[in-house]
């Protein structure tokens, strides 16, 4: 068995892009909950939520293409959703497709978890900076493109 060397190991947790994106995401999941659990929506769930409104009629291979997610991995996320009355995932053109649709439900808990949404939001930017966000999510989407074409 290889001898692990203490300084690359330390190197690779300061500068493993993978570990330090997880690790902010949960910072950042965890500030945002902060906020959206009195509306009674979790992070990943008001994600969904706007997604689902934005691309409504979307087909579950869409939006976890849009949403960078393993098919499998979101279809039991909108299964839950789907229990909990937010959405409806019903067949789609063909029998190979399934379309994501909010319902009445999933609308009224988008509109009520947006003001709690927007106070996260602005939390955030005051603490970062707004430019600096800006810019951030620039990066992000990038840096997104770049994982992808690997």
């Amino acid at each position: 068995m290889a001898e692990l060397d203490a300084g690359e190991i330390r190197a690779c947790a300061q500068t493993c892009a993978a570990a330090n994106v997880r690790k902010a995401s949960r910072a950042v999941t965890r500030l945002y909950a902060d906020f959206l659990t009195e509306a009674g929506v979790e992070p990943a769930q008001y994600s969904l939520l706007v997604a689902c409104s934005i691309a409504e009629g979307v087909t579950v291979s869409k939006l976890a293409e849009a949403l960078a997610m393993d098919r499998s991995a979101l279809a039991r996320n909108l299964s839950v959703m789907e229990k909990h009355g937010l959405l409806l995932v019903k067949p789609g053109d063909d029998r190979r497709t399934r379309k994501v649709a909010l319902t009445r439900k999933g609308k009224s808990a988008l509109a009520n978890a947006l003001p709690h949404w927007r106070a996260a939001q602005s939390k955030v930017e005051q603490k970062f900076g707004a430019e600096r966000l800006r810019h951030l999510l620039g990066e992000l989407q990038a840096f997104m493109k770049a994982a992808q074409a690997t």
